[in-house]
């Protein structure tokens, strides 16, 4: 409990770091260039200032240069090449020349780095609001259902912020192979991205005890970030959250939270998860190859997968399930994470296996 407390705390300061130490500026596309600097073997990005400032090079997130990518239509691949073997001067002539010129673009600096280049008509669902928003919410759900809220995990990756809480009162079991139950809880995942990699969600989440596996159903509310156009400058957003301008988005981002801790909604969704998990597999090699083409998981996890599957001792669609999300431990990448949770929760389907 000591450490989730720590965890908590940990994300509450780096969002209030990053919300006080960001800025956001609409440039024509046709100002927007690119340099590079041989020594440091880095391209970089001029930028104009907040509060008319003299335009300033800043650096270029990992996740900024893939959308640069998009934009230019300059295949990834031959971009990390260009990259990797330092054609930076290559680089920065093909994105200053395939840049679109005619499109206004949001440009979002963070720690003298551009994270993000947008859509003038972005809207932007600060990870700083959406968590204090979901933690409000679980305190009515505690106030007015009776019923504790418990937040396993709070995560903030280069791209996603990531709240996984479920309650002790979400509580059933999943009958999946000659009688035996595996114990679970529900909750929710909340879901958002400041920098366009992906749409603020809430879904369902389920978290299986004895082996702590997750399994994120399939979102019942999505927001995609896409709002009015802006004019060209520095962009004010603390003004325009004190307008409260979009009061229906947060009425919705509660409903849903709350909506989630339903007992009726779990149970309805612990019905379907029975139906399906004690269906035999019985051609468990030829169902992950299936897996592994159709959810596009490395080929290198399969004989991971097929050891996890035999060891789950349950050769069912459960079983299977069980298989991917325990996978899903191991990886560094917390987004890869919660994907494969995404993947665990769409196998226990009863149309995911005709295998």
């Amino acid at each position: 409990m000591t450490e989730q407390k720590n965890e908590i705390n940990e994300l509450l300061n780096e969002l209030k770091r990053q919300k006080d130490n960001r800025y956001d500026v609409v440039v024509p596309g046709d100002q927007l260039k690119v340099t590079y600097d041989v020594g440091q073997k880095k391209i970089f990005m001029d930028v104009p200032q907040p509060e008319e400032q003299p335009a300033k090079l800043h650096g270029i997130t990992d996740w900024a240069h893939h959308q640069i990518s998009e934009k230019t239509q300059i295949p990834m691949r031959y971009y990390r090449k260009m990259q990797d073997e330092g054609k930076l001067d290559l680089l920065a002539s093909n994105i200053n020349t395939w840049l679109p010129s005619k499109d206004k673009r949001l440009v979002r600096v963070l720690d003298g780095n551009v994270r993000a280049l947008l859509s003038d008509r972005y809207q932007t669902i600060d990870n700083y609001d959406i968590f204090y928003a979901s933690l409000e919410q679980f305190s009515k759900i505690k106030e007015q259902k009776n019923m504790d809220v418990n937040i396993l995990s709070s995560r903030l990756t280069d791209t996603n912020m990531y709240i996984k809480a479920t309650s002790p009162q979400l509580n059933a079991e999943i009958k999946h192979w000659r009688g035996n139950g595996e114990p679970i809880h529900g909750g929710v995942i909340v879901t958002n991205s400041e920098v366009g990699n992906g749409a603020f969600t809430v879904k369902p989440f389920i978290n299986v005890l004895v082996c702590t596996n997750g399994l994120v159903s399939d979102q019942i509310f999505k927001r995609v970030h896409i709002g009015r156009s802006k004019d060209i400058g520095y962009v004010k957003w603390s003004d325009e959250t004190k307008q409260l301008e979009d009061a229906a988005l947060w009425a919705k981002i509660n409903d849903m939270i709350w909506n989630t801790f339903d007992l009726d909604i779990f149970a309805k969704w612990v019905d379907e998860l029975n139906d399906v998990a004690s269906t035999e597999i019985e051609k468990p090699e030829r169902a992950i190859d299936n897996i592994i083409k159709a959810y596009e998981i490395p080929k290198s996890r399969k004989e991971d997968l097929l050891n996890q599957f035999t060891k789950e001792g349950s050769p069912t669609q459960w079983g299977l399930s069980m298989a991917v999300t325990r996978i899903a431990q191991y990886e560094e990448n917390y987004n890869e994470q919660v994907r494969m949770e995404q993947i665990g929760a769409k196998l226990l389907k009863a149309e995911a296996l005709t295998y």
